[in-house]
């Protein structure tokens, strides 16, 4: 009852106060940009400016091929007007085709700024589309998938584990920091001291506030941009399970300092660090030791099997086990600290 009666009064203070309303407002302004403002898929159509100076059968082949390719094709009657078009359109490109002496010549027209590899593949894509139109050509290319899910995300339903693991998870690391200093400079937790009450119910009502702001936001963001795709029940349990570890997280780092001013640097710094792990989300080819080991780096990942229409349920769980494990140590090791220094 002591506990029950902790959380529901520090919920109330914190519906008084503005944290809770930041990072539901953080929420709702993520959401609002990734429906509004980011496209459901980041790659452009490209523009191809092509003249194509062959004869009757091969301009057909060239013009399908271009087409199939899934570029958008304007075909012009001269290389000049190419470059003409490519002057007032820094993102396109240009093709030259000709045919001299049976053969098929290719002049690739390029703005300059391109690197080798865009510059092969664009190469390699439009060659190989032609390749396919010559008599008796045969695709004899197979492709091995070594990974156990291959279903892929829109670019914009994969940024949504980054915002679950740094808003729902983590940000209560820095938001419960703040309502310890802030109670230690009311003289709040000074009265909680004499009271017959627990520290770990003072720290677990902390916590309880933490979670629910969490499962809030989380759930409003995945709401609105995975819709029914998610799978909420897993979502639910990697949310709590992340959530407490963030929080009592903050806690263990909290207990070292008695202002918000001497921990702001410590707390600041463990979120930056956290947020490396976006960098071998994003490519996976890059994933050294150093980013691996980073609480953040499996927690992206299983909050990215929760939006597979096929879920790696292993390793949701393993990661729901491992987070509440983490948790639990972080916040016994932080009720150990602030018994010896809750009223410094």
């Amino acid at each position: 009852m002591k506990l029950l009666y902790s959380f529901l009064k520090d919920m109330q203070l914190s519906l008084k106060g503005f944290y809770i309303y930041i990072e539901i407002g953080f929420a709702l302004v993520f959401v609002a940009v990734m429906l509004f403002a980011v496209p459901e898929y980041f790659e452009p159509k490209m523009t191809v400016y092509a003249h194509l100076d062959l004869e009757g059968p091969y301009q057909a082949a060239a013009e399908e091929s271009l087409a199939q390719e899934g570029y958008e094709i304007i075909l012009l009657p001269s290389r000049e007007e190419v470059e003409a078009e490519l002057a007032g359109d820094r993102g396109s490109v240009g093709l030259a085709v000709a045919l001299e002496d049976g053969r098929i010549v290719y002049d690739y027209i390029l703005q300059g700024y391109e690197d080798e590899k865009f510059r092969n593949i664009i190469k390699t894509s439009i060659e190989s589309g032609f390749a396919g139109e010559m008599l008796g050509y045969e695709d004899v290319t197979t492709v091995t998938t070594i990974e156990g899910n291959v279903e892929k995300l829109s670019d914009r339903l994969n940024i949504l584990p980054v915002f679950l693991a740094m808003n729902a998870a983590f940000m209560g690391l820095f938001i419960i920091a703040s309502y310890i200093f802030l109670d230690k400079e009311e003289g709040t937790i000074r009265a909680f001291a004499v009271t017959p009450a627990k520290v770990w119910h003072y720290l677990l009502s902390k916590v309880g506030v933490m979670l629910v702001t969490g499962l809030m936001s989380g759930l409003l963001a995945t709401a609105f941009i995975a819709g029914l795709k998610a799978h909420y029940l897993h979502l639910i349990l990697l949310l709590i399970a992340t959530n407490v570890f963030g929080s009592a997280l903050g806690l263990f780092i909290a207990s070292f300092f008695n202002t918000m001013t001497k921990a702001m640097g410590w707390l600041y710094m463990s979120i930056i660090i956290l947020a490396f792990a976006a960098v071998s989300y994003y490519n996976p080819a890059f994933s050294p030791l150093i980013i691996r080991i980073l609480p953040s780096y499996p927690m992206l990942f299983a909050f990215r099997e929760t939006l597979y229409e096929t879920s790696n349920l292993g390793y949701i769980y393993a990661n729901v086990l491992g987070f509440t494990l983490a948790g639990v140590v972080f916040f016994l090791l932080s009720n150990w600290r602030f018994k010896k220094t809750l009223t410094v």
